[in-house]
């Protein structure tokens, strides 16, 4: 495995400045530094309709910041460099995030990214900590070299998936991204899902590179909060009307999809089973970088639809692919991949993990066997649901007729700023699908440095083979669908469009289009229960009843259930503190001059 680390010395107590470049770092900087040039192109023309009326030098400040920060949190290589570059990326994170200050959603949605993110951080300080005091040094290479305790490892493992996960968004820490990302810029949007999150896959990853032995139930639980994430965030989106918010639910998903195969990975290290481990390893990982990409695509692509209708509700758009065609085409591209067909890059990360999962039927004692067994259900599920809520949204703002006069969109296509990076990422999502080797071979390296094993452990051909076969029976499929369609319409005749039947009424108008909410209607009464489903209205009563109106929603039940309960708990003991404080500030600063006597004491002790 070939490691590069710099070294520079500093006067910043416990360590000096040291960056590391690993076949782990190199995935993630990878999908940063893609995804940050394409997102910050994409702003410039993005952010023009705000020229004169919003600060964008000082938005554009805070862009490269959090670039800065992004690039140091994945090649730090001492404790104290990344919680430094962590803290960094939330303060210009959510700067980024509040852009548009003036909406009080905006502003709700940035607190509540800032809480969530300093809770998770509070997390990360123990857990380094602990490790740090243990291994002797903040050195990540120190650390990676020590062996720790079985109830020292659970722990920290435990700390790191809570501090890592409220980042990452892992069920149910996953309260800020459904506000947050509606709340942003679409490009901002697209950085914060696409590379943002997976700081906390990488915080996850390292952790698992520096405490080589965890015991056997770490793998097993992250396999679970994959599950249920994958799960339940898939559920969540398809229950949304408005276009963000619905692809943010979607990211809880596909970071459910990486756990799932971190998890298999984890338990194939923890059995000794070195292609296992890669297989779990190397499909996560993937699956980081092609996340990266599709969704990129798909937050860009809702930007463009947005800055046209001025609306990111689904029930109110609809024709878009005429006057739009170019971003039909290209959120087209960003769809299938995100639901993991053949021929687009999220099937090859999907593919893999199967693979992973498969092989632990056969490799696995008896809780494996049936982990992995739930694991294959699990995904099958997810690529089900995501196929259909793609279907919903694709056909919702892009097929049929306009629903809302109000929002008639002129065929105005994007600017090339614009339209410049959508490609591109429409490009690799392509290129990813229909030639995996070099994208696979990188992150085989980047899990076989996971699992601690060498190269000659793993032969990349005992799964390559069998992808190549599926894409090419893919792609022969494909072109001959295509083929058929050319023919049948070159030798059947356009007939004049006559309306069906339609219920005596003259001619069908918009409204009788399906909307996103009764497109997912009968998946979302199936599970109420679980995703809070409400409907208002409805009712028809009588003979000759008159009109009715009927709405329905779906409401997060973690944040309604158990978030907002703890908020209102914690504000009446705040208030109760408040009125009991001391009001002079005498008496604080007398406070603040006793502790710092008593530092000096412990020091001279």
């Amino acid at each position: 495995m070939i490691e590069h680390i710099l070294r520079i010395p500093w006067h910043v107590p416990f360590g000096g400045f040291s960056l590391r470049l690993d076949p782990l770092s190199v995935i993630f900087l990878a999908a940063v530094v893609i995804l940050v040039v394409c997102a910050g192109i994409y702003g410039i023309g993005y952010m023009r309709q705000y020229k004169g009326k919003k600060p964008l030098g000082l938005h554009w400040f805070f862009y490269g910041l959090l670039f800065a920060a992004l690039v140091l949190i994945v090649t730090a290589n001492n404790v104290i460099l990344f919680l430094g570059a962590w803290e960094v990326m939330a303060i210009a994170a959510y700067f980024l995030i509040v852009f548009q200050d003036g909406e009080l959603s905006v502003r709700r949605a940035g607190f509540i990214y800032l809480v969530a993110t300093h809770c998770g951080t509070f997390c990360l300080f123990l857990m380094f900590f602990l490790l740090a005091h243990a291994a002797g040094s903040m050195d990540f290479g120190v650390i990676a070299a020590t062996n720790f305790s079985p109830l020292l490892a659970g722990t920290v493992f435990s700390l790191a998936i809570i501090g890592f996960g409220v980042k990452a968004g892992f069920m149910p820490m996953h309260l800020w991204l459904p506000h947050a990302h509606p709340a942003a810029p679409a490009h901002i949007s697209a950085l914060m899902s696409g590379v943002a999150i997976k700081t906390g896959i990488y915080g996850i990853c390292r952790v698992l590179w520096m405490v080589g032995v965890l015991p056997d139930w770490c793998g097993y639980a992250l396999l679970a909060i994959g599950i249920v994430s994958g799960v339940m965030g898939v559920l969540y989106a398809l229950g949304q009307h408005e276009l963000k918010r619905l692809l943010a639910y979607h990211s809880i998903e596909n970071i459910g999809i990486i756990a799932v195969g971190l998890g298999i990975g984890l338990i194939g290290r923890a059995q000794h089973l070195p292609f296992l481990a890669v297989l779990g390893f190397g499909g996560a990982l993937l699956h980081v970088l092609n996340h990266s990409l599709f969704k990129g695509l798909l937050f860009l692509g809702a930007g463009a639809v947005i800055k046209q209708t001025h609306t990111g509700e689904m029930d109110r758009m609809g024709g878009l692919a005429k006057p739009m065609p170019v971003t039909s085409a290209l959120f087209l591209v960003g769809a299938l991949a995100i639901c993991g067909l053949p021929l687009f890059n999220g099937f090859i990360s999907e593919f893999i993990i199967y693979y992973g999962l498969f092989q632990g039927l056969f490799t696995l004692p008896l809780p494996g066997v049936f982990s992995c067994a739930v694991g294959i259900l699990a995904l099958a599920l997810m690529g089900a649901l995501a196929l259909a809520c793609f279907t919903k949204v694709y056909g919702t703002v892009f097929c049929g007729r306009p629903r809302d006069p109000e929002i008639m969109v002129k065929r105005e296509e994007l600017a090339p700023a614009m339209a410049g990076p959508m490609i591109v990422l429409a490009g690799l999502c392509v290129w990813i699908g229909l030639s995996p080797r070099f994208a696979a071979g990188m992150v085989f390296s980047g899990g076989e440095y996971l699992a601690r094993t060498g190269q000659a452990a793993v032969n990349p051909d005992r799964i390559l083979i069998p992808l190549s076969a599926v894409i090419g029976g893919a792609f022969i499929f494909c072109a001959l669908a295509a083929v058929l369609a050319a023919i049948r319409r070159m030798l059947v005749k356009p007939s004049p469009v006559q309306e069906t039947w339609s219920c005596a009424f003259p001619q069908v108008t918009p409204r009788f289009q399906y909307t996103s909410s009764s497109f997912a209607r009968p998946i979302v009464e199936f599970v109420k229960g679980l995703l809070l489903f409400r409907r208002q209205g409805g009712k028809v009563e009588g003979a000759f009843p008159g009109k009715s109106q009927m709405s329905s929603s779906v409401h997060d039940a973690v944040e309604e259930n158990l978030f907002r309960l703890l908020f209102v708990r914690f504000t009446d003991i705040s208030r109760k503190f408040d009125a009991k404080r001391i009001r002079y500030t005498q008496i604080y600063l007398l406070y603040i001059f006793l502790f710092l006597i008593f530092l000096l004491v412990w020091k001279l002790r």
